[in-house]
């Protein structure tokens, strides 16, 4: 053969569809992925038993031994005129930390409508 005909003669190459995988880019490409997905359904599953327990335990009274009584929050209501306004023997700032153990509240945001459940003697 001579230089011209080397120079045009066509280069076989391997097919740009053929792409071969190691076992470590067979892992990152569907492994990963696949644990990410796994870890996401394990949280919410965690976190729906959470909310149900804390329902169930809301629905139960809270704690074990404590009679409670149903209050609807007003307008304008906070938790400190909420357990004002119940009976109780306990100092209002007490009933406060009950109240809000017994509903699982993280704050002292309170929505109109809300129902609480409250500790009564």
């Amino acid at each position: 053969m001579s230089t011209a005909q080397l120079a045009l003669a066509p280069v076989h190459s391997a097919p740009a569809s053929a792409v071969h995988l190691t076992r470590r880019g067979r892992f990152l490409l569907l492994g990963l992925p696949a644990l990410a997905v796994l870890a996401v359904a394990l949280l919410g599953a965690l976190l729906l038993a959470t909310s149900l327990l804390n329902q169930a335990q809301a629905s139960s009274g809270g704690v074990p031994g404590v009679d409670a009584q149903v209050v609807t929050v007003g307008a304008g209501d906070t938790l400190w005129s909420v357990a004002a306004s119940v009976e109780s023997k306990e100092h209002t700032q007490v009933l406060i930390g009950q109240i809000a153990e017994l509903n699982g509240l993280d704050d002292s945001e309170l929505t109109p409508g809300q129902e609480l459940f409250v500790p009564q003697d």
